[in-house]
């Protein structure tokens, strides 16, 4: 639990830190009362039952007034965080948890359109995780602590000048990113409804001329965390880290967006020990127990913080294939798509970037952590630091 619980602790603080980050006293706090009913969806067979989840919230957000320029590009979000209680009705294998989940919320484009629309990331604890002995049949969850992330899209009807009634959708999703086995993960679909003390206010926007930001080449150094094996075998093993290098060119946009192509170039610690003891090749070991990864990538920017996803293609993948077919899974369409395709999403940080310079990173360090994931499978956790040129 220690080594699972490091990381996430990690994740939590550079999470909470993007929701902390624009503390300027003219920004309004408003709370927020939610209760979420969703489908636990089966992740593998013989999963234990669960008719119903059952999610209630108290949310702490400050409504944006302005005052830093992407406030106004992101059309006054609120940022905050999220504070859960979930129970999935099956408490002797599944138990519940609770969970904090900083978070960012934006009004439709349109103001006569009533949508709304929240993303969030943070850190969740299960008291009923994977035990061999106690808790064999959960391969949902495999440690105490996991990361958590939910998305919603919902509406509003005000019942007054202070309260708002909030209804919508929602998909939540918890898994500790491959770190510790087993890991199916969690994934729910919800309908909510909740009260929300939100006053009627009415924002000044200044016109933002659109900045002549210049292209950029970004390098980045990672390190991974993962426990080997698939969601439900080899429990219990090492955690092995694995190295990570990037580039990537970036292209600004609109003053908020980065658009990314590039490549990336993965060593596993892990393929290599399993392919020097198992005498899988003679020769080119460590050349094979490497990956070559070419993505495209989006990336948010908002103050001194990024959200990144990045979509890859593998070029180059041979233990993955050479395992499956051992295992003799390969033939299924599922491992192949894995081979292909693999995900990350992510947090950075600009320590040294003015807050608004909006989406010009010319110049500029990171720190970064993030999930990667081969399809929806997670495969680690990395932390990772850049520079672009």
């Amino acid at each position: 639990m220690k080594k699972m619980s490091k990381h996430l602790f990690l994740f939590l603080i550079i999470s909470f830190s993007l929701s902390a980050q624009d503390s300027i006293p003219k920004n309004k706090l408003e709370l927020a009362f939610n209760a979420y009913t969703g489908y636990l969806v089966p992740a593998y067979p013989g999963s234990p039952k669960s008719n119903y989840s059952f999610l209630s919230s108290i949310g702490f957000q400050w409504q944006t007034m302005g005052k830093d320029e992407w406030q106004q590009l992101y059309r006054f979000p609120k940022y905050g965080f999220e504070i859960f209680y979930s129970t999935f009705n099956n408490p002797a294998e599944l138990g519940h948890n609770i969970g904090i989940v900083p978070s960012l919320e934006w009004h439709a484009k349109k103001p006569s359109k009533n949508w709304r629309f929240k993303f969030g990331l943070g850190v969740s604890y299960f008291n009923k995780p994977f035990d061999l002995v106690s808790n064999p049949n959960n391969f949902y969850i495999g440690r105490n602590f996991t990361n958590m992330s939910i998305t919603s899209i919902f509406w509003t009807k005000r019942l007054n000048k202070d309260l708002a009634l909030t209804y919508g959708i929602s998909s939540t999703h918890c898994s500790d990113g491959h770190t510790a086995l087993p890991n199916a993960g969690m994934n729910i679909f919800c309908a909510h409804v909740g009260l929300r003390f939100e006053k009627q206010r009415e924002f000044r926007k200044v016109e933002i001329p659109v900045q002549n930001l210049r292209n950029t080449f970004v390098v980045k150094a990672g390190i991974g965390f993962h426990e080997f094996g698939s969601t439900t075998k080899a429990i219990g093993g090492p955690e092995y880290p694995s190295y990570h290098l990037s580039g990537w060119y970036s292209k600004p946009f609109k003053n908020i967006h980065l658009f990314q192509v590039g490549m990336t170039l993965a060593y596993y610690t892990s393929f290599y020990d399993y392919i020097k003891n198992q005498e899988v090749y003679s020769t080119d070991q460590q050349l094979r127990s490497s990956t070559g990864i070419v993505f495209a990538g989006h990336e948010f920017i908002f103050g001194k913080f990024g959200f990144v996803s990045q979509l890859g293609i593998y070029f180059y993948n041979p233990f993955f294939i050479k395992q499956k077919k051992i295992e003799g899974s390969w033939s299924s369409f599922g491992q192949k798509l894995e081979a292909i395709n693999t995900n990350r999403i992510g947090v950075m940080y600009y320590p040294f970037k003015k807050r608004n310079a909006l989406n010009n990173i010319s110049k500029q360090l990171s720190i970064g952590a993030f999930i990667k994931a081969n399809v929806g499978q997670a495969d680690l956790f990395e932390y990772s630091i850049g520079y672009s040129f």
